[in-house]
């Protein structure tokens, strides 16, 4: 009986000690961060087709990659995107148990831009939600923050640029 029990305590302490490992991991796990980088990279350089990888339907609009490629390419090139700066951070996860991470996390970006409206260039602090698809991480969806308190919660102690040109009249 004693030998029972010290064999149950074994496979508990196993089975603890996995869990924990495993928790470890799933919330070190860069592949969201990687996912974000991968896209964003990609962006930049303006090869929509890469990207396309990186994101889920819910971001191409069920589009196959030549005509959210195509798209892209219009949007870049009347808008004159262009993307100086990228800082992905860390992604953030919650546990489903205390063991196990959600399929899901958070990546925050800090992202320098400039287009046709903007040509001094502006910074924007970005979150992804990047999900687990078929074994890869996708983005899902981007918010871009603009309340200064949700900021300060995602980039704590970040500098958040003023507008330091004119507004047009309202004549």
């Amino acid at each position: 009986m004693t030998k029972l029990v010290g064999i149950l305590v074994i496979i508990m302490m196993l089975g603890l000690g996995g869990g924990y490992v495993n928790r470890v991991v799933c919330l070190n796990d860069e592949g969201p961060q990687l996912a974000v980088r991968g896209y964003l990279d990609a962006m930049q350089q303006e090869r929509f087709e890469d990207a396309y990888q990186f994101i889920t339907t819910n971001m191409t609009d069920a589009k196959p990659v030549d005509k959210w490629a195509e798209t892209q390419r219009h949007m870049y090139k009347i808008g004159k995107v262009v993307i100086n700066d990228i800082d992905v951070r860390n992604a953030q996860r919650e546990l489903t148990n205390p063991f196990m991470c959600a399929p899901v996390a958070k990546v925050p970006n800090v992202l320098h831009a400039s287009d046709v409206l903007n040509n001094q260039g502006s910074v924007e602090f970005e979150v992804y939600t990047v999900s687990k698809v078929d074994g890869a991480w996708k983005i899902d969806s981007q918010e871009t923050l603009f309340d200064e308190q949700v900021i300060h919660e995602w980039f704590p102690g970040a500098t958040i640029p003023t507008f330091q040109g004119t507004l047009p009249s309202e004549e």
